[in-house]
């Protein structure tokens, strides 16, 4: 039997306080003096929460997945009141902008939040996840009549949003969406269908708020034809909430968070779904990236939250169960093998390189918005282009990877569905998937945020990297040489490949070919360059023995995971040739 979720409430507030650095918010008024102040009481708070409401629900939910009833969508036991409490805690409104009715604190600390729900619970944790986007879309694109309607009641959790883009046959191709609106007065009907929708349809909250990408009559066809329009499930009619014309047909079975309803959403059945278009018409993929955008850094973050909880239920399974023998012959528990304390240390070091990248992203979110110097929120927006297909994509596989791992320290009893590191492995599988495959981010990343501005915002990237490394003491004999050795030979190489990536533009399937070993190679430099900040910090203080650790898995990342930076930078100077020879019939 597992143990419940531990917040790693330590280790937090040391990627919060190298996120602040590496971002550079502590420029940002007041910014510090929030995290000092209420940040610490909203730490312990949530972590409470996590423990104590979210952690025991968590094999529930999987036991016992949502169902689609006669007379709606039924949520797992437990799961309405502990969103109840969520919401009148004020949880949903932690980031939320103050003119919506939301506290305003930070993403950073939110995202710490987010990685505890997630950890936690991730199938409810997804529930209120859209908040955020949903205001920021509103904020930016919508009439003020509509903000005025729904921020305040999405902010405070007591309807949640859902985002409807695909539909069947589209999959992560969204010119295919055949879904239509149809004007009529001032308003919008709509017609079709919805497909993998989260949260789409549930009992916790009164209302569900729908942002639905649809086609208008004389729209063009392609991605160009697009708009947003905002559906909700239930209209206000005469001062009562009377039911729209979009219902779920059915909840998906799935392979992990099964206690989420994915729901195949039916609009229009009747007389059409009535909705407000958000923007312009055809303005659509642009408001939708507002939201997307957000949606990516929570996937980074939920993955983080899984990573974490992989690690807790290994470590204690590899201190409590007692097979094999030690040197002196005296029965001993798995942690004393070495490769067990490989598998731990892998572990640990790429979940902590995940937390503090993705933090370092929330805070250079913070910076985006929060800065009063125009020129710094542009660089911070530039850097916020790079670290966010980093953040979902390369967190969100190595969560997958650090699940897998969990399930091999457990040996056969991880693969037994009574092993709540199972249930983590299924969960993880998802985060490569949604919000945009992996592909689709290291495609994104490579193309539009590397190539197509001759690597000048993945040159200041590096440029912070390399600053940290050499920060680091060059003797061979200091435990930390190793790490700036391979930090500076790392971005030496991944720069020599971006050079050979741009002389070969026209090579065919060049992106294609090359984009996922780009982005885990940067993903692998990126991490190494959060170990090398908190190695330098370490080594200042070496004397407790959090320093010690510290400087210990910031050596074992060096050795066990930089060496994957060049096999990543051999495959995108050689390895597409072969690949593009490959004929379809070959494979």
């Amino acid at each position: 039997m597992s143990v419940h979720y531990r917040s790693p409430l330590a280790l937090a507030r040391l990627a919060i306080a190298q996120a602040v650095d590496a971002a550079g918010a502590s420029a940002i008024d007041g910014y510090e003096e929030t995290l000092d102040g209420v940040g610490g009481t909203v730490l312990e708070s949530a972590a409470r929460f996590a423990g104590e409401v979210l952690s025991p629900l968590n094999r529930i939910g999987d036991r016992s997945p949502a169902r689609l009833e006669a007379d709606g969508m039924t949520t797992p036991p437990g799961f309405a009141r502990a969103y109840r409490m969520l919401r009148d805690d004020g949880w949903v409104s932690l980031a939320a902008p103050t003119g919506c009715g939301g506290q305003g604190l930070p993403m950073l600390l939110a995202s710490a939040v987010t990685e505890m729900w997630a950890g936690a619970n991730l199938s409810l944790a997804m529930c209120p996840e859209l908040a955020l986007g949903a205001l920021e879309v509103l904020r930016a694109h919508a009439a003020p009549e509509l903000i005025e309607r729904y921020a305040a009641r999405i902010a405070s959790g007591e309807w949640t949003a859902a985002m409807d883009l695909t539909e069947p046959g589209a999959g992560s191709d969204l010119s295919l969406i055949r879904t239509r609106a149809e004007r009529q007065d001032d308003e919008w009907r709509l017609y079709g269908r919805k497909l993998f929708i989260s949260w789409g349809d549930h009992d916790l909250t009164e209302n569900i708020v729908h942002f639905v990408l649809a086609r208008t009559h004389d729209a063009p066809q392609g991605l160009k034809g697009l708009s947003l329009f905002l559906v909700p499930k239930k209209i206000s009619v005469h001062g009562r909430l009377e039911p729209n014309d979009i219902r779920a047909l059915s909840v998906e079975h799935k392979m992990g968070i099964r206690a989420s309803p994915t729901c195949l959403m039916a609009l229009g059945e009747r007389d059409g779904a009535r909705g407000w278009l958000i923007g312009g018409v055809s303005d659509g993929l642009a408001c939708m990236f507002t939201m997307m955008n957000h949606m990516r850094l929570g996937v980074g973050l939920h993955s983080l939250g899984l990573a974490e909880r992989a690690l807790q239920l290994a470590r204690h399974y590899a201190r409590e169960r007692i097979q094999g023998h030690d040197a002196s012959g005296a029965a001993c528990t798995i942690i004393e093998h070495a490769d067990v304390r490989r598998m731990l240390l892998m572990m640990k070091a790429l979940v902590h390189a995940s937390r503090c990248l993705a933090y370092t992203a929330a805070a250079t979110l913070d910076v985006a918005h929060r800065s009063a110097d125009a020129t710094v929120r542009t660089r911070a927006t530039r850097r916020l282009e790079i670290l966010t297909p980093l953040v979902k994509a390369w967190c969100s596989d190595v969560a997958v990877e650090v699940a897998s791992l969990g399930v091999q320290v457990h040996g056969g009893a991880g693969y037994l569905e009574d092993s709540e590191v199972a249930q983590v492995y299924r969960d993880a599988r998802i985060g490569p998937i949604f919000e945009g495959t992996n592909y689709i981010q290291a495609q994104d990343l490579l193309s539009r945020k590397v190539l197509r501005d001759g690597g000048a915002a993945l040159g200041e990237l590096l440029e912070d990297i390399e600053r940290a490394a050499r920060a680091l003491a060059a003797a061979s004999t200091d435990p930390l040489a190793l790490l700036r050795e391979q930090l500076l030979a790392g971005t030496q190489r991944l720069r020599a490949a971006v050079v050979s990536l741009i002389a070969r533009a026209g090579e065919p399937d060049l992106i294609g070919a090359t984009a996922c070993h780009f982005l885990h190679g940067l993903g692998v430099l990126a991490g190494g360059w959060h170990w090398a900040l908190a190695g330098a910090k370490a080594a200042a203080q070496p004397q407790g023995a959090q320093s010690r650790a510290v400087m210990a898995t910031a050596a074992f990342y060096a050795a066990h995971v930089l060496p994957r930076v060049p096999m990543h930078c051999s495959v995108i100077e050689g390895g597409t040739n072969v690949l593009a020879a490959a004929l379809t019939e070959d494979i």
